[in-house]
């Protein structure tokens, strides 16, 4: 079962949760710095490493069936939707995709990988943000970065071989650990320098970019084309949605 929606919001909302988005988004960031006029999408819960896109020319949230999602971004026109294991995209529509809290709770992750090789144009590039299975933040369960399936690079190599992707870069973020004592939080940045110098191998999270590897035969990945309804529509308050879910749950 996939981590529901509310949770990943209310992580992100909370002090570690701000310091975690702060050096993930660092890097993402330092990747994409050149998006002017590209069409950009994220999957998972993608929506707190979006807004950085400020000059694309489109970037849309896809978020899982089972998670949820919520209006995203705030104040402005929904742009956000659930889908299912088939995106409601066309082939080839999306310059760059971005992966997070989306390949560790997937039941089918070479499925996914098809998915997302689909939506990407022939020079499209995509960056997937996963738990690392040796790092602190895969171990203790609080933070959604606990939740599902963590990934070493060489497991997450072999994925991306196999569906047809070409890993070009590999970076890594939150050395520091994973707890909200404020203390901690204010060393979180020379962690973070430490680590990258010290433990290269050890952070909490594994970010990878990847290219579309057009050499392989189709046939080793088979592309879906079957083609998903419209986008179910998001949920129109963050307040609205814990309300309902409260009043399920109370006896």
């Amino acid at each position: 079962m996939r981590t529901d929606i509310l949770d990943l919001h209310d992580f992100y909302e909370t002090p570690l949760g701000r310091a975690a988005r702060g050096f993930v988004a660092a890097r993402i960031e330092e990747a994409w710095r050149d998006h002017a006029r590209l069409r950009l999408a994220g999957f998972g819960h993608a929506e707190p490493y979006l807004s950085f896109f400020d000059k694309a020319e489109r970037v849309i949230a896809i978020a899982p069936g089972e998670q949820g999602v919520v209006r995203w971004p705030p104040g402005e026109a929904n742009r956000a939707a659930l889908a299912g294991s088939q995106w409601p995209l066309p082939d080839a529509s999306i310059d760059r995709l971005l992966l997070v809290h989306g390949l560790e709770e997937a039941d089918d992750p070479r499925r996914l990988m098809r998915e997302c090789w689909r939506v990407l144009t022939g020079d499209g590039r995509l960056i997937i943000v996963v738990a690392h299975r040796r790092g602190l933040w895969s171990m203790i369960d609080t933070t959604p970065f606990a939740h599902g399936r963590p990934y070493l690079k060489g497991q997450l190599e072999r994925l991306l071989t196999e569906s047809m992707f070409r890993p070009v870069a590999w970076s890594s973020a939150l050395y520091f650990p994973p707890f909200g004592a404020r203390f901690l939080l204010r060393a979180a940045r020379a962690w973070e320098r430490a680590g990258a110098q010290a433990w290269p191998g050890l952070g909490g999270v594994i970010l990878v970019e990847a290219a579309k590897d057009m050499a392989q035969p189709v046939a080793v990945g088979k592309i879906a084309r079957a083609r998903a309804g419209g986008p179910v529509a998001a949920r129109p308050a963050i307040s609205a949605a814990r309300a309902a879910k409260r009043k399920v749950e109370t006896p």
